[in-house]
């Protein structure tokens, strides 16, 4: 008797190169198969935090940054979610996220894997979704195949970081 088994990969790597950019369908087909957001978190690699620069310093690091008026983008704090986190409080007795409380400093080190569960909370105000751009190269509304690509598009500005995996996908533990 031949006993099968089927088992969903443990990990989904970014990018390989600016040809080799992640399919988005694949990756949430991984999403999928692992149990959905609450079950894959999104670990940074090494290369996320180079000398104190987040993501190469190029157009995602960049998006991160506050505009003349102090403020940070919407693009921006979902970023920062997929560094920090994004904290919780209560409101009305409701545990709901803060966006507002968003963490937007460079750690000194890289943390655990956040959950996409977290950041797909991080997307909601903007309409945005991890599972947005299924059927497109560019990356516009999806922060989590922007950082495992490198950007969220190949262009004059991303060409330095495009292609450069900044994340991989993992099963939380």
């Amino acid at each position: 008797m031949v006993k099968t088994t089927t088992q969903a990969a443990q990990a989904f790597n970014g990018a390989n190169g600016a040809k080799g950019n992640i399919n988005v369908g694949a990756m949430v087909a991984f999403i999928n198969a692992n149990g959905g957001l609450g079950n894959v978190a999104l670990q940074l690699t090494p290369n996320a935090l180079a000398n104190g620069v987040m993501f190469g310093g190029g157009a995602l690091w960049r998006a991160m940054q506050p505009n003349k008026q102090g403020h940070i983008g919407q693009r921006g704090r979902i970023l920062w979610a997929c560094v920090n986190g994004l904290p919780m409080h209560t409101v009305n007795g409701v545990t709901v996220p803060n966006y507002a409380g968003v963490v937007t400093k460079t750690p000194a080190k890289l943390g655990q894997p956040v959950l996409l569960s977290t950041i797909q909370a991080a997307h909601l105000p903007s309409g945005s979704s991890v599972f947005a751009n299924v059927n497109s190269v560019a990356t516009n509304q999806n922060a989590v195949a922007a950082i495992l690509n490198g950007g969220f598009n190949l262009s004059a500005q991303t060409a330095n970081t495009y292609g450069t995996a900044f994340g991989k996908l993992v099963i939380a533990s």
